[in-house]
C-alpha cells in the first residue's frame, strides 16, 4: 500500500520562526498562498491509502474545503493522520470534523509548551481556541496526540505538559526534538532535548569525503511507496524534505519544470518516468544520493 504526505494548503495563522513559510515572507516580503484542488488530489491518491495531512508551509485545517477533503478521503476508505496547531476554528467546525473521522484515524496537535510558553515559538497560536478544540474532540473513537517540540523556553515544562495532556483527554504525549538547528540555534534547548543529527548534516555539507550508510525512508521493498509528498500547488516530491524551499528547485522535481503536477499525471505515470526511476535508484547509495537524501536519510537512518 502506498502512503502519502499531503499539504492541503500553504495558508496558516501562525508565524513560527523556523517555518519555511516564515522564511519565505522574511526573504521576499510576500505570502505564497495556495490550496490543493480537492478533485485532483482525491483522484490521484485513489482508495484505501494511508494519508498524512500536514505541510511545510501551511496548516491543513485552513484549507477552505478541509472538511469536504477529509470526508472524501474517508469515503474512499483512506486512513487519515492530521497535524495542526489547532487555533482559530469554531466549536461547530470541530464538531463537524469529529463526525468525519473513524477509529483508524488520528489528529496530532502541535503544542510546544503550556499557556505561558506555547505562543513563544507558535506565534499567534490561541491557547483558549486550542483547548476548546481538544475539549470538543476528547473521548472520540480516533486517537488524539499532543506533540511537544522542546525549546530553550519550554524544556522545563515537559513533565507538566505530559501530565496535562492525560488530564484533558489526549491518548498520547509525543516528545519530538527538532533537527532544525543548522541555521538557527537561538531557541535550541539542552542537548538531551535536541535532535543532534544537525551536527552530521553540517559534516555532510562541509566535508565532501564524508560517507555513511543510507536507508531511504521513501522506499519500501526497494519501491517508492512511503509518505510520497504532494504540496499545496499539487506538485509531487519523493518526500516533504525535498519539497522545502532549500531543495525543491534543486532536483528533477522542481516546480519550474512543471513535470510532475498531479493535475497532469497519475502516480503510475510519475513513477514510470525514467528520470524519476533513476532518482529513486540513486537514493540507495550514499555517494549517488541527492544532498537532501544524504542529510535526512543518511544521517538520521544511517
Amino acid at each position: 500500500m502506498v502512503s502519502f504526505h499531503i499539504e492541503p494548503t500553504s495558508k496558516c495563522t501562525l508565524e513560527c520562526p523556523l517555518c519555511d513559510r516564515t522564511w519565505f515572507y522574511e526573504t521576499f516580503k510576500k505570502r505564497n498562498l495556495h490550496e490543493i484542488d480537492v478533485d485532483s488530489v482525491i483522484n490521484f491518491v485513489g482508495v484505501k491509502s494511508n494519508v498524512t495531512l500536514c505541510g511545510n508551509n501551511g496548516d491543513p485545517i485552513y484549507h477552505s474545503q478541509f472538511l469536504e477533503l477529509c470526508q472524501r478521503f474517508k469515503d474512499n476508505g483512506c486512513t487519515l493522520s492530521i497535524h495542526t496547531n489547532g487555533s482559530a476554528k469554531s466549536k461547530p467546525w470541530w464538531e463537524q470534523f469529529k463526525n468525519i473521522l473513524t477509529n483508524s484515524d488520528r489528529i496530532t496537535f502541535a503544542i510546544d509548551g503550556l499557556e505561558d510558553t506555547n505562543h513563544i515559538y507558535r506565534k499567534n497560536a490561541k491557547w483558549n481556541s486550542i483547548m476548546m478544540a481538544v475539549e470538543t474532540l476528547r473521548n472520540s473513537d480516533f486517537k488524539m496526540i499532543w506533540k511537544f517540540i522542546p525549546f530553550k523556553h519550554n524544556q522545563h515544562q515537559i513533565k507538566d505538559a505530559e501530565t496535562l495532556s492525560k488530564k484533558i483527554g489526549f491518548d498520547h504525549f509525543l516528545l519530538e526534538p527538532s533537527p532544525r538547528w543548522l541555521d538557527n540555534q537561538e531557541l535550541m534547548p539542552d542537548e538531551k532535548f535536541t535532535d543532534i543529527s544537525y551536527k552530521k548534516s553540517k559534516k555532510i555539507l562541509d566535508d565532501s569525503t564524508f560517507t555513511t550508510s543510507i536507508s531511504p525512508k521513501c522506499l519500501k521493498n526497494d519501491l517508492p511507496s512511503k509518505t510520497l509528498y504532494i504540496d499545496a500547488e499539487g506538485d509531487f516530491y519523493p518526500c516533504c524534505w525535498i519539497g522545502t524551499y532549500r531543495y525543491k528547485y534543486r532536483s528533477i522535481f522542481s516546480p519550474k519544470k512543471n513535470s510532475f503536477n498531479i493535475k497532469n499525471n497519475t502516480l503510475e505515470q510519475i513513477l514510470k518516468n525514467t528520470s524519476v526511476k533513476e532518482f529513486f535508484e540513486s537514493t540507495k547509495q550514499f555517494t549517488s544520493a541527492h544532498e537532501c537524501c544524504k542529510i535526512k536519510c543518511g544521517v538520521k537512518n544511517g
